[in-house]
């Protein structure tokens, strides 16, 4: 398995901090819904070659994924790979990424705005089930995004297994989850 699938590495901007998704064109607030995907099978179809980054089956078995939907149609438009991480007691973030048609950086444009500071919240609210009380930690994939982190999510830089680490304290995590608002859809 490649090294950096292995690792993870969070790549993702966070743009408009909104409570819901926001349709880039209209402004039209989106309910959400997240969902466990369990099934490797059902992660085949998320992959590099039709713009999800990764070949999300790929990623290691200990990693729950979780996709962001919208309410209406359960259309996918961003996923997260998250580990329960004792060792640190918090939530590691394993991967994020949006929907290919969410990626401005990869099409030159946007449907929804708001995916990637949802994708965080939504790890930490699984640090907090998890006993972690909303502790996260992951790798930016560059010193820009590090740097993006800290400012937007008052994430500390950390650098201790990654030279990109940062961490997200209990603070900041309740901050988030005060913003970002979706249902949990437990099927």
């Amino acid at each position: 398995m490649d090294i950096a699938l292995e690792q993870g590495c969070i790549d993702i901007w966070i743009d408009d901090i909104v409570p819901c998704l926001q349709d880039t064109e209209t402004g039209e607030l989106k309910e959400t819904v997240v969902f466990r995907i369990e099934s490797r099978k059902y992660l085949k179809e998320f992959h590099k070659k039709n713009g999800w980054h990764i070949n999300w089956y790929e990623i290691p078995k200990d990693v729950e994924v979780y996709a962001l939907a919208l309410k209406e149609n359960n259309e996918i438009q961003g996923l997260i790979g998250i580990r329960k991480d004792n060792a640190s007691n918090a939530a590691y973030m394993h991967w994020a990424c949006t929907a290919p048609q969410n990626n401005i950086y990869d099409t030159g444009k946007k449907k929804y705005a708001g995916v990637g500071g949802h994708l965080f919240a939504i790890a930490a609210e699984k640090s907090i089930q998890w006993g972690f009380e909303g502790t996260i930690h992951g790798f930016a994939a560059n010193a820009e995004l590090l740097n993006h982190y800290i400012e937007k999510f008052h994430a500390e830089y950390l650098g201790m297994l990654h030279q990109y680490q940062f961490f997200i304290d209990e603070y900041a995590a309740k901050s988030l989850l005060e913003v970002y608002h979706y249902e949990w859809n437990e099927t």
